[in-house]
Parts: structure tokens; sequence; C-alpha cells
């Protein structure tokens, strides 16, 4: 961003709480903001026309979420990370950005599972709602994590599509795409820096099978634990705003423990670090199945959860529903 940018981000910043709204992210050429009450298009015209006036560019607005959730660094969670967020408009579409279904080098299977986990918080009226999605994923993913271990995904599912960085000869520690290339390479084909090379993970050495080698991949040597940890991590990515850790996914999903008894408590210490915010805030509300806070960040179950639905709605991924049991 360069110093004029910047000074014109930092005029419509200080232009938005000249108005009463609360900054929630900048970035490069947008602003996210909230104010209470503020719903409605016209809510915000008067704040679209003062920046106009203090900056002198055009700005229109990208519309108005019913919530939206920035997220932080995977590395230090503490560290913001400037264009990684999704967030459902008050149509029902999504914006997203940064995480896995925008990345080239997703498989085909990671990325439909964490699409149609958004889908699925993408029908509901509310951000009030999102906590009650929480058993049905579980059971979603589970069920996905069942057919990856039983060798029910199609291999061409698992595929990862990388770009080299540089020549093959100059990596001192080859990458996943420079050892697949390297394997094509002994069968004459030739590779330049920023070419796309697709393989499969595999366990033990080399690690990686590069899918258009001749002969076809044994279905038995596919990492089935590299997949499953991108897998979380994708679920981790959209559960992250309603306070589920990592650890307390892995131990969801991969140790079948109970959603209703630790760790699958929600604490308000991660409540407080859930980077999802809601347009409009909503009441504190109690029912018989849960207690929640207005960010949604903090779940207690008192019984045990519904039966999950999210696997009767037709399948995002290649594998019908009924056959990943």
């Amino acid at each position: 961003m360069t110093a004029y940018g910047r000074e014109a981000l930092l005029l419509a910043k200080e232009a938005a709480e000249a108005r009463g709204f609360t900054v929630l992210h900048m970035y490069v050429d947008g602003l996210w903001v909230r104010r209470d009450g503020a719903s409605k298009v016209e809510d915000f015209q008067p704040l679209l026309e003062d920046i106009i006036e203090k900056t002198g560019l055009p700005i229109a607005m990208d519309g108005i979420y019913r919530w939206i959730a920035f997220l932080p660094s995977r590395v230090d969670e503490r560290v913001p990370v400037a264009n990684r967020y999704f967030g459902i408009f008050q149509d029902g579409s999504q914006k997203v950005r940064g995480i896995e279904i925008r990345r080239h080098d997703t498989p085909v299977f990671i990325g439909e599972i964490q699409q149609a986990m958004l889908d699925r918080m993408a029908e509901l009226p509310s951000a009030d709602d999102l906590p009650d999605l929480l058993p049905e994923f579980v059971d979603y993913l589970q069920r996905w994590m069942r057919a990856l271990r039983k060798g029910r995904i199609p291999l061409e599912r698992l595929v990862v599509s990388q770009k080299l960085s540089r020549e093959l000869d100059e990596y001192r520690v080859p990458s996943p795409p420079a050892r697949a290339a390297k394997q094509l390479q002994a069968i004459g084909r030739e590779f330049r820096p920023g070419q796309r090379v697709r393989f499969i993970f595999t366990r033990g050495e080399p690690g990686v099978y590069a899918w258009d080698l001749p002969e076809p991949l044994n279905p038995a040597a596919v990492d089935v634990e590299r997949y499953t940890r991108l897998t979380l991590r994708a679920a981790h990515a959209i559960l992250q705003p309603l306070g589920v850790d990592e650890d307390v996914l892995e131990n969801w999903i991969i140790r079948n423990a109970s959603y209703v008894a630790p760790p699958g408590v929600l604490t308000s210490r991660r409540a407080r670090k859930s980077p999802l915010w809601t347009n409009p805030l909503v009441p504190e509300k109690v029912d018989e199945k849960y207690f929640y806070s207005v960010n949604m960040s903090e779940v207690f179950t008192t019984r045990n959860p519904p039966p999950a639905s999210i696997d009767q709605r037709q399948s995002y991924a290649l594998l019908p529903a009924e056959q990943a049991t």
C-alpha cells in the first residue's frame, strides 16, 4: 500500500468513527464497520458521502453482512491477518478470502468439505443460530474422515497442485512439488520455475507420488494422516469463530470425544479471542440446549446434541454421504 493509500484509509477510518461506527478491519482499499442499529443501505449512505468528501476518492458499498469472521494467523492467533476472512451478506451470498477454498493447491475433497460447511452456515437466518450447527458439523466431519480411512475417496479428489519456486537443482531441501517433479524428470519431463506439479501425499519416502506418472498409485499408499490434518485445518478455519480450537476439534473428530463433555466445552477465554462479528447484535439467549453469548462464541451444552442433518442434504463432495459411514 502506498503512503497516499494509507492516508486515504486513515481518513476513512476517522470519518467512520466520527459517525459512531466501530471499525472492525481495514485492508488496502476496504473498510469494515458496524454500528448498533445500522442494517440498511441508507444507514451507511452518510458515511459513504463523508469518505468521498474527505478522500476525494470514489467509494461503493460492497454489501451488508449478517456476520463476518476475521481470522488470525495460523502461527500466532494473537496476530491478525489482513486478508483472511469469510462472511455472509444479508442476501445469503458469501465473501471468502484467504482460506482453503480460495487456494489453488487445496485438494478438491478438502475444498468441497469446507465449502459445504460454509454453505450450511449461510442457510441460517442469523448468526445467533450458528452454534446449533456444531454437533452437525462434528458428525459430518467424522463421516468423511471414516470414508478417508477406508479408502473410499477417489484418488483424483486428493490431488494437490503446487508451483515450483526454483529450478530443481537449486533446492537444498526439495519441497513436495520438487520431489514430484523429480519423479517425472526421471521419465523425461522437463520443468521450469512457476510450473505446477500435481501429486498425492503418500506414506514413507519420498512422501509424494506424481499424479502424471504412467503407473497408477496404489490407494493403500495414500498418507491418510496428512490428509486428515489438512481437512481438520480447513474445518478449523470455519469453526474457529465459534470458539473451537484445533485441539478440541481433533478430540471431537479423531478421538471421538463427546461433544457434551470436556474437551468439548468452549471456554470464555476462547470466546474472548473469537473473531466473529454480527449485524445486528442479539441479546444473550438461554434455551433448553444451549447458553451462548451475543457473539456466539461461548457454548455450553446441557444434554445430548440433536441428530445431525447436513448429510441428509445433497453432498458437495463426490462420495454420497450415506456411503461415508
